[in-house]
C-alpha cells in the first residue's frame, strides 16, 4: 500500500489539497497500487482542515468567533465544533500568515486573542477545547492569553506588568488565584514543535522569522529566562527544558505550567485521530512532505512522527530542503518538487502542479521497482 500523508505547504496548499495532488500524480503512472490519503497537521497550519477531513459526517459545524488579532484589533475567526467538543487553530488568531513582513514584531504581538477564543467557547458550553499550536507571530510565553484566563503577572510592587513579553524582565510574582478553573479540566494544548522554552534550541530559534532583531533576541532571552524562573518557583516544578514547551512562542509552557492543562504533540494527535498509527505496516510506502524541510521537520513534527512508524520507504516531496537526511537512514529520501531556480512567489502558486509532476515521477520509479 502507498500512503499519501503530507502536511500543509504553508501559504501555498493545505494538507487535503496536497494529498489529492500527490495522489493524482501517482495514479497517472501507477495503475494497480492501492493508494490511501491521510492528510496531516502538527497543530499549526491545516489543523482544522484535517479535523474536518477525519470527522466528516459527525455533525461537525463551524462556530464564528470575534477575538483580538496579534496587535489587539478585532478579528473574525472560526472554531470547529462536534457536540460539546471544540477545535481551535491558533494560527488563525495569532499566526504569522496574518501579518506582512513589515508588521512582524514579537516584542509587540500578543496571544490575547487565543485566550479570548478559549473563554468564549467554554462560555458557550464546550466541555473540551483542543487547541492546535503553530505558526504564531508571538513570543510572549502565552502572557496575553493567560491574562484573559485570570492569571496576573506582577512586579515587585505587586502591580500588573505592562504589555509585551519584555515586561517579564520585571516579573516578581505570578498570581493564579483568579484562573478560570475550567481550563485545567477542559483544555488540551497540541504543540507543533519539540523545542524547549529556553536554550540554544529554544523558542528564540524562530524569533528572526517573526521579525526579531539581534537586540530584540537579547531582550527576549532575558525576559523569558526571568519568566521561567519565577513561574517554576511558583509551581515548584521545572518545565522549561521539556520538549514542546517552546511551541507558539512559549504558549505551550505558559499553559502547561500555570493552568495545568494537558499537552501533547499535535502530529501524534492527528496520527491517532486518523487511525494511521495503527494502519501502517513495514512493507508500506509513505509519501509525505511540506513546504520547507528542516531540522524541526525530522523531530516531532509530521515528518518526524512518520519516520518512527512502520514503513519500507518514506519519500518526502518538499518545496525547499534545508537539511540533509542522515546517510544511515536508508528508508528516507527528500526531493524538491521545484523544476529549477524560480521566484518563491511563483513557485508557491504552482505548488499543486509541481506536486502532481513529482508524484508522477515517483510513481514510475515505484512501478519499475515492483
Amino acid at each position: 500500500m502507498i500512503v499519501v500523508a503530507p502536511t500543509a505547504y504553508k501559504e501555498a496548499l493545505g494538507p487535503v489539497a496536497a494529498s489529492r495532488a500527490i495522489a493524482t500524480g501517482l495514479k497517472s503512472s501507477l495503475k494497480k497500487e492501492k493508494i490511501e490519503l491521510y492528510p496531516l497537521s502538527d497543530g499549526g497550519d491545516g489543523f482544522l482542515e484535517c479535523i474536518s477531513y477525519y470527522l466528516k459526517g459527525q455533525r461537525l459545524r463551524n462556530v464564528s468567533l470575534t477575538v483580538s488579532d496579534p496587535y489587539g484589533e478585532k478579528l473574525k475567526t472560526q472554531a470547529l465544533v462536534r457536540d460539546k467538543q471544540a477545535f481551535l487553530e491558533s494560527a488563525s488568531i495569532l499566526g504569522l500568515r496574518l501579518l506582512s513582513e513589515e508588521e512582524r514584531n514579537p516584542l509587540k504581538t500578543t496571544s490575547r486573542g487565543l485566550g479570548e477564543a478559549v473563554v468564549e467557547l467554554l462560555n458557550r458550553g464546550m466541555e473540551e477545547v483542543i487547541v492546535g499550536l503553530g505558526g504564531s507571530s508571538t513570543i510572549d510565553g502565552g502572557k496575553g492569553a493567560l491574562e484573559v484566563l485570570g492569571i496576573r503577572f506582577l512586579d515587585e510592587n505587586d502591580k500588573p506588568l505592562g504589555e509585551g513579553p519584555c515586561e517579564f524582565s520585571r516579573l516578581a510574582r505570578v498570581d493564579t488565584s483568579g484562573l478560570d478553573e475550567r481550563i485545567k479540566r477542559q483544555v488540551q494544548i497540541l504543540w507543533d514543535v519539540d523545542n524547549p522554552l529556553l536554550g540554544p534550541h529554544g523558542v528564540l530559534v524562530y524569533a528572526p522569522q517573526k521579525g526579531a532583531s539581534e537586540d530584540d533576541m537579547e531582550k527576549l532571552e532575558t525576559a523569558l529566562s526571568r519568566y521561567a524562573e519565577i513561574t517554576e518557583l511558583a509551581i515548584a516544578h521545572r518545565l522549561d527544558h521539556r520538549r514542546g514547551m517552546g511551541a507558539a512562542g512559549g504558549i505551550a509552557f505558559g499553559f502547561a505550567a500555570l493552568t495545568g492543562c494537558k499537552t501533547m504533540s499535535g502530529a501524534d494527535f492527528l496520527l491517532r485521530l486518523s487511525g494511521l498509527r495503527d494502519l501502517l505496516k513495514k512493507e508500506d510506502v509513505i509519501i509525505s512532505g511540506e513546504g520547507k524541510l528542516d531540522k524541526q521537520s525530522l523531530s516531532y513534527k509530521v515528518v518526524g512522527s512518520l519516520r518512527r512508524l512502520p514503513h519500507s520507504r518514506l519519500i518526502l516531496l518538499c518545496g525547499e530542503i534545508a537539511v540533509q537526511i542522515a546517510p544511515r537512514d536508508k528508508r528516507t529520501a527528500a526531493l524538491s518538487i521545484q523544476p529549477g531556480p524560480i521566484d518563491k512567489t511563483q513557485a508557491m502558486k504552482k505548488t499543486k502542479e509541481y506536486l502532481k509532476r513529482a508524484a508522477s515521477q515517483i510513481g514510475r520509479l515505484l512501478s519499475s521497482g515492483n
